[in-house]
């Protein structure tokens, strides 16, 4: 039997992505890495499967050449840039609880 090729994989991934509750699921696993930029990775997966950078920028009214350097593996997308890509594609940023964490620390006064 033959290998896959990387072309099959990126097609059924990007397929997969088209989908907002799959692409939220994988945007959240890759959140639980230690490296920031797999999320930032695995955004470029999403932003692609739904039509490429080109695409958000006409969307979002940003530079395609910024949106490059933002969603990049050494980018730092601001919270507008983010909310605003991830509501294209019908996602949303929420915040919970750590479930195990015995935080404990002063509010500042």
């Amino acid at each position: 039997m033959g290998q896959r090729s990387i072309k099959y994989d990126e097609d059924y991934l990007y397929r997969r992505l088209l989908d907002p509750k799959k692409a939220a699921s994988y945007l959240n696993e890759c959140l639980q890495d230690d490296d920031p930029a797999v999320f930032l990775i695995a955004f470029r997966d999403v932003i692609k499967a739904n039509g490429g950078m080109k695409q958000l920028a006409k969307e979002i009214e940003c530079d395609r050449s910024g949106l490059y350097r933002t969603f990049s593996e050494n980018g730092n997308p601001g919270i507008n840039t983010l909310v605003d890509a991830m509501f294209m594609y019908g996602l949303e940023i929420q915040v919970k609880p750590i479930k195990s964490a015995n935080l404990s620390f002063t509010p500042a006064p």
